[in-house]
């Protein structure tokens, strides 16, 4: 198209020329010649047309209009062919799957091609050898190993597309309503492309269809198991042996009671499953109240097992002819500790702390603070297995205080009864 225009112009020219010429000639010839005026070919352009003017000044007056507009086309022509080129304009952009997952893809090939072609253009090469060396063209490419004043030319032109940098300020994650900016920058002020910014709006992306937190616990129906105040959360599979929900801060509470709340998150593998079908939640999270824990003091049997402990802290402690013992009990503390087997739901330990104040033979006290207790299977429905009691004495101290923290640190609380 460029190489049309000009041919387009120099025929113009040279059809001018040659009018100018045959005015002349007439001129020459007609009685009204100036016998001493110069013979064309001593005349110059310029002033041939100005001998004309003087002659034909309304002959010659649209030949002289179409030669002006022909000069400024051309300047005007050469001007714009100099100057600094959009990218943006020829960015074609497509937007692609789901909204808030959404993929922007461009003629990224086509923007670097044209780069390059603009470059070797500036650097001095014309239209066809431009058009080779952008295509990696190894013909166009051998000639600039044996001639060193293209070699120079290229190396102007690899200069200038370095110079050039573009991008788009995401591509991923997008959703309708966003924006994208395309920015050009260049480092060089002969760059062949303009520094801008183009902005595209998304608007075509294909909405997931969404699923409830409801529908989510059908699928994987949430429960709490245990004791109020020691309870835990129950998340079972799916039917197809999937995890859905994993639980936010503590991945595995413990102590739970009636009225607290775990957060659920929906793991990052089942979110990517919907949206490949299409779908996503309509809350990646959300909280579910803890429900359903039974008291403490539904369990029958504690009572029994208090009674045992008495009895058994007793038993070490007996009079004798050495030493005398009195039992003051300091607190009563409870464990409970998941099991989840075929046969207990959990492990309940019950343990009572005594001063323990030992008179001697020859009238000295001692006092000092034990801890006696029992433990034993929680079964399914609820009740203690009193056929597996199993006793246990850990720690002796001197101080109150070290003994709670033992307990507590054990897993123990304290039990009001």
């Amino acid at each position: 198209m460029e190489e049309l225009k000009k041919i387009r112009f120099m025929k113009k020219l040279q059809m001018i020329q040659k009018f100018l010429e045959q005015e002349t000639s007439v001129n020459q010839e007609s009685g009204n010649s100036n016998p001493v005026a110069p013979v064309p070919s001593q005349l110059g352009f310029v002033d041939q047309v100005k001998q004309i003017i003087e002659t034909r000044r309304k002959e010659t007056l649209g030949v002289l209009i179409a030669v002006g507009l022909a000069i400024i086309a051309f300047v005007g022509y050469n001007f714009y062919q100099g100057q600094p080129k959009s990218l943006a304009k020829e960015v074609r952009v497509e937007f692609s799957g789901y909204s808030e997952s959404g993929t922007l893809t461009y003629n990224e090939e086509v923007i670097a091609a044209m780069i390059k072609e603009l470059s070797y253009k500036k650097a001095g090469f014309n239209k066809e050898q431009a058009q080779a060396l952008a295509q990696n063209d190894p013909v166009a490419l051998s000639a600039l190993t044996t001639n060193p004043q293209l070699a120079s030319k290229a190396a102007l032109a690899k200069a200038m597309i370095s110079s050039v940098r573009y991008e788009f300020d995401k591509k991923s994650e997008l959703k309708n309503g966003d924006e994208v900016t395309f920015t050009v920058t260049t480092t060089s002020q002969n760059s062949p492309v303009k520094a801008e910014k183009k902005t595209f709006k998304i608007e075509t992306l294909k909405e997931y269809e969404k699923v409830s937190k409801e529908d989510l616990l059908k699928l994987t129906p949430v429960s709490f198991e245990g004791f109020n105040g020691y309870g835990r959360v129950s998340i079972p599979e799916t039917k197809d042996e999937e995890d859905i929900f994993t639980i936010d801060g503590d991945s595995n509470p413990k102590d739970l009671k009636n009225g607290d709340n775990i957060k659920l998150v929906v793991r990052d593998y089942y979110l990517n499953k919907l949206k490949k079908e299409g779908k996503v939640p309509a809350e990646k999270s959300f909280e579910v109240p803890v429900s359903g824990l039974k008291e403490v003091s539904e369990i029958k049997e504690l009572k029994d097992i208090l009674k045992k402990i008495d009895d058994y802290s007793k038993s070490e402690n007996k009079n004798s002819s050495s030493s005398s013992y009195t039992l003051e009990p300091q607190g009563t503390y409870l464990a409970v500790v998941p099991l989840r087997d075929n046969v207990y739901d959990n492990i309940v330990g019950l343990s009572v702390i005594y001063k323990v104040t030992e008179t001697k033979s020859d009238g000295s006290k001692e006092t000092y603070y034990k801890d006696y207790g029992y433990g034993t299977g929680a079964k399914k429905d609820g009740s203690l297995d009193m056929d597996k009691l199993e006793k246990g004495q850990f720690k002796t101290t001197k101080d109150l205080e070290e003994m709670k923290s033992y307990l507590l640190n054990s897993k123990f609380k304290e039990y009001k009864l």
